[in-house]
C-alpha cells in the first residue's frame, strides 16, 4: 500500500468543519487503497482531539503552534527530547544555530527570492534540529538581536513598531520550530496549502525521494495580504510580510512537483506569481451528490429564506449578508435570513452580531451555528447567498447548486467557472448589489426555476466526487511512478559506475 503525506493547517481531523476539510476527508475516504499519515498544524487551543479517522490514516501528527515551542511535549514517545536538550550547549547556539538563522532570515526575507537557496536551508535546519533542540535556540537572546539587528540596518523595516517587530519575530520562530518534525518515509506529498505548514514537505520530499503535490483552494499569497491589510496598520510591517509570504509561496511552488488549483482563476494568481505553468494543472472540487440533491423539506415558517452556509469570518465577509438583508427587508418585508457556520474568530462572531442589532434585524436575522446536515440547510432556502471576498472554488457554492438553488453570490476566485450561467454573481463587498439580486430572484419565480434547473445539472455532470478522486488518483499513480523509474534509473547507473 502507497503512502501519502498529506498537510494541513487548521483542518482535518481536528477542525471538522470549513471547505478544505470536506477536500481532505473526501479524499482520504475514497482513496482506501492509500495509507495516509497526517500532519494537522494547529494555531489555537479549541482545536477538537477526540475525532474518528477511516483504518487507511494511520498517524496523525498534531502540531500545535501556540504556547509551547517544543511539540514533542504532546506526543507519548519523547524519550530523545532530554538528550536533544543536554546536547543544545551555549557554544552550539552560537557556532552553528546563529549562522545558519542569520542566513535563512537574509534569504527569506530577500527582495529578490532565491527559492532553491530557501529551501536548502530548510533541509539544513531539520538537519540541526534532528540532533539540537530548537526551543533553545530560538528562545537564546541572541536570536532576538540577530533579528533585530537585521530590521534595524533595513531602511523600510527599521520603522516597524515594537509590538509589530515582536509579532515578526515569534512568527518566524514557529515557523523554523516546525522544521522539527520527524516524518516516516513516504511514497508521495501532498500539501493542502503553499504556506508555513507545508516547508515540512520540502525536507519529507528530500528524505523520501518522492513527489510532492500542492493543492491551493484559496490562495497563500492573496489570503495572507487581506489579512495583513485587514488587521495590520504599520506600512513596514506590511511590506515585510508582503515580502515573507511571498518568498515562502514561491520557495513551495519551485520545490513542488504539481500545483493543482481547484480553478482556473487560481491558475493564473499562481502563474502571475512565478509558478512554472508547466507544473500546474487544474482539479475543480467534487462533492457527494447523492448527499448534496434536491429535498423535500417540510418548513414551519413560510417566509421567503434566503441561507448562507459559510463559518463566521473575515474572507467570508458575513457582515456584507446582515447589510443586504436590511435592503432586501425593504422590498420584502417578511423575509428570513438563516446563517449557518461557526467561528474561530471571535472578534468578527460578535461583530456580525453587533451588526445584526445595530440594523434592527434580531427577528429577521437568525445565527443557527455549526451544521452537519448543510444539504438540509440548502433545500430549506428559496435563495443561497453568498459574499466572500476572496475565495478558490468554494463548496458552499456547488453543493447549493446541487442542491438545485438559486444562488446570488460574489464573483471572485473561481466562483464564476462554477455559477455563470446558473446564477447570479456581483461585486464583492456590495451589499446593494447582493440585495439587488436576492430580491430579483425571490420576486421572479420564472428565473428562479430556471437558475435552479441549470444549477442542478451544472453540478452532477461537472463537479461530481467521483471525478474528483479520480483525477488525483492518477495524479498520484503518474508521479510516483515516475519517480519509481528515476530510481531504477539511478540504481543501473551506480552499478554500472562501479
Amino acid at each position: 500500500m502507497k503512502k501519502v503525506l498529506m498537510i494541513n493547517w487548521d483542518c482535518y481531523p481536528n477542525i471538522a468543519y470549513g471547505g478544505v476539510y470536506v477536500w481532505v476527508k473526501n479524499l482520504i475516504d475514497s482513496m482506501s487503497d492509500y495509507e495516509f499519515i497526517v500532519i494537522d498544524e494547529l494555531s489555537h487551543p479549541n482545536s477538537n482531539a477526540n475525532y474518528v479517522i477511516p483504518p487507511n490514516v494511520t498517524k496523525v501528527i498534531e502540531v500545535p503552534i501556540f504556547g509551547c515551542f517544543r511539540y514533542e511535549e504532546f506526543l507519548k514517545r519523547n524519550e530523545h527530547l532530554v538528550v536533544r536538550i543536554m546536547r543544545t550547549k551555549e557554544e552550539i547556539i552560537k557556532e552553528l544555530f546563529i549562522p545558519l538563522y542569520k542566513e535563512f532570515l537574509m534569504a527569506v526575507l530577500s527582495e529578490r527570492c532565491d527559492s532553491s537557496r530557501i529551501a536548502d536551508l530548510v533541509i539544513k535546519l531539520h538537519d540541526f534540529f534532528k540532533v539540537y533542540d530548537p526551543k533553545k535556540c530560538l528562545e537564546h537572546p541572541l536570536a532576538w538581536e540577530v533579528f533585530l539587528d537585521y530590521l534595524n540596518k533595513d531602511p523600510i523595516y527599521n520603522r516597524m513598531n515594537l509590538k509589530e517587530t515582536v509579532n515578526a519575530f515569534q512568527a518566524i520562530q514557529k515557523s523554523i520550530n516546525m522544521l522539527s518534525i520527524e516524518i516516516p518515509k513516504v511514497d508521495i506529498i501532498h500539501s493542502a496549502l503553499a504556506w508555513l505548514p507545508s516547508l515540512a514537505a520540502v525536507y519529507a520530499k528530500k528524505e523520501s525521494n518522492c513527489p510532492l503535490i500542492i493543492t491551493e483552494h484559496g490562495l497563500a499569497f492573496r489570503d495572507q495580504l487581506l489579512t495583513y491589510n485587514g488587521y495590520i496598520y504599520d506600512d513596514a510591517s506590511r511590506i515585510f510580510w508582503k515580502v515573507f509570504t511571498r518568498n515562502v509561496v514561491l520557495t513551495m511552488y519551485s520545490v513542488a512537483d504539481l500545483v493543482t488549483p481547484v480553478c482556473d482563476s487560481n491558475k493564473l494568481w499562481e502563474e502571475s506569481l512565478g509558478a512554472d505553468p508547466r507544473k500546474i494543472k487544474v482539479i475543480y472540487n467534487g462533492i457527494n451528490t447523492s448527499k448534496f440533491r434536491p429535498i423535500d423539506i417540510q418548513r414551519e415558517d413560510k417566509r421567503p429564506t434566503v441561507v448562507c452556509v459559510s463559518r463566521l469570518d473575515v474572507l467570508k465577509d458575513v457582515v456584507c449578508i446582515i447589510q443586504a438583508i436590511k435592503q432586501v427587508k425593504m422590498e420584502i418585508p417578511e423575509i428570513q435570513c438563516l446563517l449557518y457556520g461557526g467561528s474561530a474568530d471571535l472578534e468578527y462572531a460578535l461583530k456580525c452580531i453587533s451588526v445584526v442589532k445595530e440594523l434592527q434585524l434580531e427577528d429577521t436575522v437568525k445565527f443557527m451555528g455549526p451544521t452537519k446536515e448543510p444539504e438540509r440547510a440548502f433545500n430549506s432556502a428559496d435563495v443561497v447567498a453568498y459574499s466572500g471576498i476572496s475565495e478558490g472554488f468554494p463548496f458552499t457554492i456547488i453543493e447549493a447548486m446541487a442542491c438545485g438553488k438559486a444562488i446570488v453570490a460574489s464573483d471572485i476566485g473561481g466562483v464564476r467557472e462554477a455559477l455563470e450561467g446558473c446564477g447570479i454573481l456581483v461585486r464583492n463587498r456590495q451589499p446593494y448589489e447582493l440585495a439587488k439580486g436576492i430580491v430579483k430572484l425571490l420576486k421572479d419565480e420564472n428565473l428562479r426555476r430556471q437558475f435552479e434547473v441549470a444549477a442542478l445539472k451544472k453540478a452532477t455532470d461537472e463537479f461530481g466526487l467521483e471525478k474528483c478522486c479520480e483525477r488525483f488518483r492518477k495524479v498520484y499513480e503518474e508521479y510516483t511512478v515516475r519517480y519509481e523509474r528515476v530510481g531504477k534509473e539511478q540504481e543501473q547507473k551506480e552499478v554500472i559506475a562501479r
